[in-house]
């Protein structure tokens, strides 16, 4: 099985065993084209990259997108917020980069921000962004990604709507 045959496949346990587990921010189902020209709020519009899904701590998924804009690149981790809504921004980092997902180069200035999001279910999140990089460097290692055409694919087949 590919790693990303291993994605898809734990996207289908999260999907059809939703009381096993914390909840699975709602974008894993969306349609992500290669540029969003959506509700942008920067000058450039958001171009799609990647996306990945895993889990912590046994029950809590998490869900990666990443997008560029404006000439930076940056990864978005969603996680539940149940059981750790009070985590600093601190705590999260050291969460995703102790689960090994990516490793900041600079740690005394590690370009990141938290902050809590709904879904459109009304499920609590913490976004965690991360900038990988800049016309000036790079900034983390790490961040395994796979093409959201793929995803895109998946989710045809399992009825999703294009949001």
């Amino acid at each position: 099985m590919t790693e990303l045959e291993k994605r898809f496949a734990l996207l289908e346990e999260l999907r059809t065993n939703p009381e096993k587990y914390l909840p699975l921010m709602d974008h894993a189902w969306q349609y992500f084209p290669d540029r969003d020209d959506g509700e942008n709020v920067y000058d450039d519009p958001e171009h799609n990259i990647g996306w990945n899904v895993g889990l912590l701590e046994g029950n809590r998924p998490w869900f990666l997108e990443c997008w560029a804009t404006c000439g930076i690149t940056i990864l978005t981790y969603f996680i539940p917020t149940a059981g750790i809504e009070n985590y600093s921004k601190d705590d999260l980092i050291a969460l995703l980069e102790g689960a090994k997902l990516f490793r900041i180069l600079d740690p005394q200035n590690p370009r990141t921000e938290a902050r809590k999001c709904e879904d459109g279910h009304g499920n609590e999140f913490f976004s965690v962004n991360i900038v990988v990089g800049d016309e000036e460097g790079t900034y983390v290692e790490g961040g395994k990604i796979f093409p959201f055409p793929a995803l895109n694919d998946f989710n045809r087949g399992n009825g999703c709507r294009n949001k």
